[in-house]
C-alpha cells in the first residue's frame, strides 16, 4: 500500500525515523489494533495508535470510567460502551485509524481475556506501579499469562496515562518487528521506566529465555 500525499505530510515524523520509514509508516497503516479498555491507559494507547496511523477498534462491553477522558474521548463519552465512543471518536481524530476488530493485534488493560493474533500488549499494575507486558507471535503464549496473572488493572491519573504512551510505543514496536518477542516494563513514575522480569512457564522454565537483540 503506497502512502498518499496527505499520509507522507502527516506521518512525515515517523517517517523520518530510521527504524519506521516509509515502508514501515505502511505496516503501521495496514493492520489494526483491536483495543479493550475503558480507563486512562487504554484510551491513551488508543489516542498515540491513532495518531500513528494505527487502525483502531474498541472491545468488550464495559462502559468507560471517570478517567477515561483525554486526548481521544471527551468527558460526556463517559457512562458509555467504550466501544460506541471510539467508534465514534476515531474518524473525528484520524480517518486513516477506523479499524475492524478482525485481524490485528490487541491492547488491553487488565484483567482481560487474550485471543487472536498477536501482538498483544498487556497494561496493568502491582498496585504501586504500573506494567506492561508484551509478546509478539514468537512470544510464549504461557509465559505471557504466567506474567500477566500476577497482576492487577492499571492506575489511574498521570500514571496511566504514561502507561498509555508506552504501551502504544511498544505495541508498535512490535508491528515493526522491533525488541524482543516477549518482555515486560515497570513505570513508577512518568518517564521512569524498569525492566520486569518475565515469569517462565513450566515448559520454558528449564530451557533459555529468548534471546534479545
Amino acid at each position: 500500500m503506497a502512502l498518499r500525499e496527505d499520509q507522507i505530510l502527516r506521518y512525515s515524523r515517523q517517517i523520518l525515523l530510521r527504524e519506521v520509514g516509509g515502508r514501515g509508516q505502511e505496516a503501521l497503516l495496514a493492520v489494526p489494533a483491536r483495543v479493550d479498555a475503558t480507563g486512562a491507559s487504554g484510551m491513551t494507547a488508543a489516542a498515540y495508535l491513532a495518531g500513528s496511523g494505527t487502525p483502531v477498534a474498541g472491545l468488550g462491553a464495559l462502559t468507560l470510567g471517570p478517567w477515561a477522558p483525554g486526548f481521544l474521548v471527551p468527558a460526556e463519552a463517559v457512562g458509555r460502551p467504550a466501544v460506541e465512543a471510539l467508534a465514534e471518536a476515531v474518524p473525528q481524530f484520524n480517518p486513516d485509524a477506523v479499524g475492524s476488530t478482525r485481524g490485528g493485534g490487541l491492547v488491553a488493560e487488565l484483567p482481560s481475556g487474550w485471543s487472536g493474533d498477536a501482538p498483544w500488549v498487556a497494561l496493568g499494575g502491582d498496585g504501586m506501579r504500573a506494567a506492561v507486558v508484551f509478546r509478539s507471535a514468537d512470544g510464549c503464549v504461557w509465559c505471557f499469562g504466567e506474567t500477566v496473572r500476577h497482576l492487577v488493572q492499571p492506575p489511574d491519573g498521570a500514571l496511566g496515562v504514561a502507561l498509555g504512551a508506552l504501551g502504544a510505543l511498544v505495541f508498535q514496536r512490535l508491528r515493526l518487528g522491533l525488541g524482543p518477542a516477549l518482555g515486560g516494563r515497570w513505570l513508577a513514575a512518568p518517564g521512569v521506566v524498569e525492566e520486569m522480569e518475565v515469569r517462565k512457564c513450566a515448559r520454558c522454565a528449564g530451557s533459555p529465555g529468548p534471546s534479545r537483540p
